[in-house]
């Protein structure tokens, strides 16, 4: 029988997948703890004219605190849980160039950093979460759309103790209008998770996310932003399906021409099954 660190131990483990699947990644034993890509701030998928673009790169670094004491249940009631703490940093390095005259390509490499404490088990464990890397693809329709689309691999070579043991694809549709003041980003995406090399791990079913953000410049310096987002997931291997609504608030910053700062909090508002979200998000952006 295994004692009761152990059994800590291996909660705990659950916990971090689930948490490394909020910041992007799939393959979770556990449903998210938070609405996958709802971290997204305005602009995010803003991308120039690919028509005589030259070559550049970004650097963007992502961090979410999640607080989780409570979770939805089957009926959609909050009911208390273990008090858990989770802290997911995405660390992500993007090249840009023209494919061709009319369309945009980006290669990205996402490294997560995640640090999880369950404090009603006193147990904690963190490192480096299984590397993310593809690319991306995007069109400008008219000077104020970008339409684009992007496909991940998920890599299992990450910290043994946060190690997925299957290689997932993560992909999704995105967009970003801009009118005036006016910004309007946003994604629609999915996780497909691969086969794992231990029997005894079950596949999780392929789930489905919507993301919105609402941005407003009021000034030169400040944008305040909302966001609406949605995510689901069928039921399969005994796992219940489960799904979240999820409201965002928040303000970006223009500090310079090349690098913006943004932060908002977001709570869960209905859901089934799943822990209820309520992190607080940050993105810095620098260009280069």
């Amino acid at each position: 029988m295994k004692d009761r660190k152990s059994v800590n131990k291996s909660c705990v483990r659950k916990v971090v997948q689930g948490a490394v699947v909020a910041a992007l990644c799939a393959g979770a034993t556990v449903a998210n703890a938070q609405i996958t890509r709802g971290f997204i701030a305005p602009h995010e998928y803003s991308l120039p004219d690919p028509n005589g673009m030259a070559p550049w790169n970004v650097f963007v670094e992502y961090a979410t605190l999640q607080k989780t004491n409570d979770n939805w249940n089957a009926k959609g009631d909050k009911k208390k849980s273990d008090d858990v703490e989770q802290f997911v940093g995405l660390s992500k390095y993007v090249h840009f160039w023209s494919l061709t005259p009319t369309v945009g390509m980006g290669w990205e490499l996402i490294v997560p950093e995640v640090s999880v404490r369950n404090r009603t088990a006193d147990a904690s464990v963190s490192g480096i979460g299984d590397p993310i890397t593809g690319p991306a693809l995007w069109i400008k329709p008219n000077a104020n759309w970008t339409l684009g689309l992007d496909f991940f691999v998920q890599l299992p070579v990450g910290d043994q103790s946060l190690r997925t043991t299957r290689w997932n694809t993560i992909g999704s549709v995105f967009w970003d209008a801009q009118y005036d003041k006016f910004n309007y980003t946003g994604n629609l995406g999915y996780q497909f998770p691969g086969p794992t090399d231990k029997a005894t791990t079950a596949r999780p079913a392929q789930n489905w996310y919507f993301n919105n953000r609402f941005g407003y410049r009021v000034s030169e310096l400040v944008e305040p932003y909302v966001g609406v987002d949605y995510e689901w997931q069928d039921s399969k291997s005994g796992n219940p399906r489960n799904h979240e609504l999820g409201g965002a608030a928040g303000v970006m910053f223009h500090m310079m021409k090349t690098s913006t700062l943004a932060v908002h909090y977001q709570w869960g508002i209905e859901g089934e099954n799943r822990p209820r979200s309520n992190n607080l998000n940050l993105r810095w952006v620098y260009v280069f």
